[in-house]
């Protein structure tokens, strides 16, 4: 670090509730009012329970079995819901966790392998989540934010080829289903009101399998059978076991790097929608945040499941109906438990045909990548930053439409460059670093005491707005050299390395006649991330802050 024995900052600044908010993060709704809230979670959830499923039956898992993944799946999320929310072991935000489609290309792959090795693999990405959460400070500037959206964008895409792959197995009547299953998602996402659009997700499988029925296409047992279940049971565990095979070890590591990326989003999603005076990331929130979605993943695959990840679904329906209140966490947790423990419910699930969850995962990944082109919007693109996202874009998207380039590779080399969020994500991070070799920037400013305040922001301001800075970095920025320059301010050195702003403000010593006034750090200390306090020798002082883009 440029300044040594810099301080971390204060995570909160004066947190002012939004106006829109009904139940906030420290409310406690009633009884009748949180079941409620949790169940209408669990719901927009639970479409997620369907790539367990396509797994399970790529890995050759049997109706019975794959029931028993299913309510193992449950208990493993309802244990990482509540870790998640809370304040000492979590993110403290309300953060409901799911099956992640982001493992979906990588457990695809394993599954050929049997649904062990897909255990033993998640179990080995969630233990590498754990440990890339110790080290997510020091490693953000590797991680910008459009390579956190060009992620995203690839999960997106190809989530939605394997939908697409997965409905048109099944010849025209496939496509008929799968798309009356992702058309009345779209409809009732884009033009429902209230429940209807919360549901649209639910609504549009639902539709697809009524569809489904009239078609006649071979497919799974009847639904009828899960009426015809037991209402409670405890859940099989015939399938529990571990493998592990090296050659999907990049596929699975590169996925564990994406979904910590989108953990990080969807707290400082979550961060933003309880703070009405937000004005930075709350990097101790997200760290924790990380980990608790590592450590879910891990117990995942000790449960005999895949790999899973934070909901922004879940985060995105909090937003629209205004309750955030971490106790509703506690109410998800307990309606996953009350389903794991229903064969009836996982029965359900076990049966949906292969052209409605295609149609599902085609509508999912189209959410997924707006989601990605959503980050990718906030970040102020030059030259450099489009090359870090075009080029690993382009050659994901080779590998999704199988090119002939990766079939002329070496067979020792073929099993790395099977999954095309790997290859985006490492080729992004190679484009990154090469681009941003010199790109580092230093400029000194001399204050000039007979200048107003405003000058000398404005003359601040321009430099910063050469280098591109994040707009959110530079409203800090002003925010805290408003308040620290003074006719004592004599010096004002920036350094800037593409992800991380460091400034260094000399102040002169004060008059030996002059009153000591303590230095008004108010802003300075909460609006940073990082903060020391130097005294000279000669009674000049050195106040170095740190903000991260």
């Amino acid at each position: 670090m440029m300044f040594p024995g810099i301080r971390r900052g204060s995570d909160s600044l004066m947190v002012r509730r939004p106006d829109s908010l009904i139940h906030g993060l420290d409310d406690k709704p009633r009884a009748l009012t949180l079941a409620a809230l949790g169940l209408q979670h669990f719901m927009v959830a639970a479409p997620n329970l369907a790539i367990v499923v396509m797994i399970c039956r790529a890995a050759g898992v049997d109706a019975a079995a794959a029931e028993g993944v299913l309510s193992f799946s449950l208990i493993a999320l309802a244990i990482a819901t509540l870790v998640q929310c809370s304040r000492r072991l979590g993110s403290g935000y309300f953060i409901v966790s799911c099956n992640s489609g982001i493992y979906l290309s990588a457990s695809l792959a394993a599954a050929t392998g049997g649904l062990p090795v897909v255990c033993g693999m998640t179990l080995v990405a969630g233990i590498f989540q754990a440990f890339f959460a110790s080290l997510l400070v020091r490693a953000r500037r590797f991680f910008p934010n459009e390579i956190v959206a060009l992620s995203i964008i690839i999960v997106g895409i190809e989530i939605g080829v394997i939908g697409l792959n997965r409905l048109s197995g099944a010849g025209v009547p496939g496509l008929v289903v799968g798309g009356a299953t992702f058309f009345v998602s779209v409809v009732f996402g884009v033009f429902g009101r209230g429940r209807w659009r919360l549901y649209c997700s639910l609504l549009g499988m639902a539709c697809g399998y009524l569809v489904y029925l009239t078609t006649g296409i071979p497919g799974p047992s009847s639904a009828s059978d899960a009426f015809s279940s037991a209402l409670f049971g405890l859940p099989s565990s015939a399938h529990l076991g571990l493998e592990f095979d090296v050659g999907y070890l990049l596929p699975f590591l590169f996925a564990a790097v994406a979904a910590s990326l989108k953990t990080m989003g969807a707290v400082d999603i979550c961060a933003r929608i309880n703070d009405a005076a937000w004005v930075r990331p709350e990097m101790h929130a997200i760290r924790r945040g990380v980990l608790v979605d590592g450590l879910s993943t891990t117990l995942s695959g000790l449960f005999g499941s895949t790999g899973t990840n934070s909901s922004t679904s879940s985060v995105g329906v909090s937003h629209a109906s205004g309750a955030t209140s971490r106790v509703i966490g506690i109410a998800v947790a307990a309606w996953m438990l009350v389903f794991a423990l229903s064969p009836a419910f996982t029965h359900l699930v076990v049966t949906l045909p292969d052209p409605v969850v295609g149609g599902m995962l085609v509508f999912t990944g189209c959410l997924v990548i707006a989601n990605g082109f959503q980050i990718l919007g906030t970040v102020p693109m030059d030259m450099r930053r489009a090359g870090v996202v075009a080029f690993p874009l382009l050659v994901a998207i080779a590998r999704v439409a199988n090119a002939p380039l990766f079939a002329q590779l070496p067979d020792s080399v073929k099993p790395l460059m099977s999954s095309a969020l790997a290859i985006g994500v490492f080729a992004a991070l190679l484009v990154n670093a090469f681009l941003s070799w010199g790109n580092a920037r230093q400029a000194t400013v001399a204050l000039d005491p007979g200048h107003p305040v405003g000058e000398r922001l404005r003359q601040v301001r321009r430099i910063l707005d050469e280098w591109n800075v994040a707009h959110n970095v530079k409203v800090r920025v002003m925010l805290t050299l408003r308040e620290l320059l003074d006719e004592r301010a004599s010096s004002l050195k920036l350094a800037f390395n593409g992800c991380t702003l460091h400034i260094g403000l000399t102040r002169a010593a004060p008059a030996q006649d002059a009153q000591t006034t303590p230095d008004g750090r108010f802003f300075a200390d909460r609006v940073s991330d990082a903060m020391a306090h130097r005294k000279r020798a000669d009674g000049s002082s050195v106040i170095s802050l740190c903000f991260e883009q």
